[in-house]
């Protein structure tokens, strides 16, 4: 039920939570809302967040308070460019480049 991000080098970024007001996923499941903060770290810890601190991530955001569109029409979760899941992980694929996880191929 929320939108969580592995990008931690992005200006939208607080303890991979993703606080853009719009995100959109493109047709090749990049979000086009990553815009680059030079003053933040680029590691991300996520894979081993239950040996982290709880400090190093935020609350979740409910997926209800943002604009979320979706131009990938082979996803399941697309309905009429409106992403309909109940929340969205996007990772980092390294080189500035971002995928949406949440991405599930509708087969017809």
């Amino acid at each position: 039920m929320d939108i969580k991000c592995r990008k931690t080098s992005c200006v939208h970024n607080h303890g991979y939570t993703c606080r853009a007001r719009e995100i959109n996923i493109d047709s090749h499941t990049e979000c086009d809302m990553f815009n680059a903060d030079a003053t933040k770290s680029a590691e991300d810890y996520s894979k081993n967040m239950f040996e982290a601190g709880k400090e190093d991530y935020a609350n979740s955001r409910h997926i209800r308070d943002v604009r979320l569109t979706c131009d990938k029409v082979e996803c399941l979760f697309n309905k009429g460019k409106c992403c309909s899941a109940n929340g969205i992980t996007v990772i980092d694929k390294g080189e500035g480049q971002t995928s949406c996880s949440t991405f599930i191929d509708d087969v017809k």
